[in-house]
């Protein structure tokens, strides 16, 4: 028997599998290089966690995402498992830590996710990147340094890698936090006056007595008049730490200045409760794949229409 009707043979009771095709693509196997230096900072090191789809010869986007943690420390490794679904559509991922609230305040996280989208340019061969196709994806406060990203393209470098750039194509915000200033108007589980609220330790002191310093930390209070990169903004209606107002205000104020942008409110979901399952990360693939042009294997780049 030949090898292909040695393949084609179906014993009775065997069931077909289309190969892992899906409408946006192939899916991919991966690997895993974890606690790649990216900075160092007097002695402290920063990693990157980096998930990377298999095709020989073949350069994916990057998509650089940002684990929340109210700009604390983070769990840098808890995020990897939803990331890895993104990943397997065929995205390099690079889950980025930043200098948190113990170490640094205020720009310190920016300059960090910036450093990170330009470290990964620079090793673009290494890791099987195609550096023309770049998003920035967090929750939480890191879908606010997402945001901040997207939002401050050439500004906040730290000095490291400096000859790349950090534009991005494509800005992913998960239950973020939009505008510091109004941060505890509509929840009250934190005393967002208070000088050790996240806010406060971000920006070192408390809002009230720092307006300027907290509106040049808020994303809604940056230049959204300028070219910008596409948006895509996801929200628990029920989220009881980040209130879904912030992300109502910022798809308002972006709509208001002519950004494209597109905005899903999650029902009866809570602060990443609820947010983290098959249909957003499905509707997060496609916002990737519309934005950065992702080809198929043996077929043209899959559009998809968010609007």
């Amino acid at each position: 028997m030949d090898p292909t009707t040695a393949a084609n043979e179906m014993p009775e009771g065997t069931q077909i599998i289309y190969g892992g095709f899906s409408e946006g693509g192939t899916y991919y196997s991966c690997s895993y290089r974890p606690d790649v230096v990216y900075a160092e900072y007097d002695g402290v090191e920063r990693r990157l966690q980096i998930i990377i789809p298999h095709r020989a010869g073949y350069k994916f986007p990057l998509v650089v995402f940002i684990q929340g943690s109210a700009w604390k420390k983070q769990d840098l490794y808890g995020a990897i498992p939803n990331l890895s679904h993104i990943a397997a559509k065929g995205y390099v991922i690079a889950s980025v830590e930043i200098r948190d609230t113990g170490i640094a305040r205020f720009p310190a996280a920016v300059e960090d996710v910036k450093c990170a989208i330009r470290f990964m340019r620079k090793h673009a061969g290494e890791y099987g990147i195609d550096p023309n196709r770049v998003a920035v994806w967090g929750d939480s406060s890191g879908g606010h340094l997402s945001l901040m990203t997207g939002l401050t393209i050439g500004e906040y470098d730290n000095g490291l890698y400096s000859e790349q750039t950090d534009e991005v194509s494509a800005v992913i915000d998960y239950y973020g936090v939009s505008d510091l200033l109004t941060l505890g108007k509509y929840n009250d589980i934190l005393d967002h006056d208070a000088a050790d609220s996240p806010e406060a330790v971000w920006i070192g002191g408390k809002v009230k007595e720092h307006v300027n310093l907290a509106k040049q930390a808020s994303p809604i209070h940056q230049n959204l008049g300028k070219k910008l990169p596409p948006f895509l903004i996801i929200h628990g209606d029920s989220d009881t730490i980040v209130h879904v107002n912030q992300s109502i205000e910022m798809y308002k104020s972006l709509k208001e200045h002519g950004q494209k942008v597109i905005f899903y409110k999650v029902v009866g979901a809570d602060h990443g409760i609820g947010i983290w399952n098959p249909q957003v990360l499905d509707i997060t693939e496609k916002f990737l794949s519309a934005n950065l042009n992702r080809p198929c294997i043996d077929q043209p780049p899959f559009q998809h229409s968010m609007e």
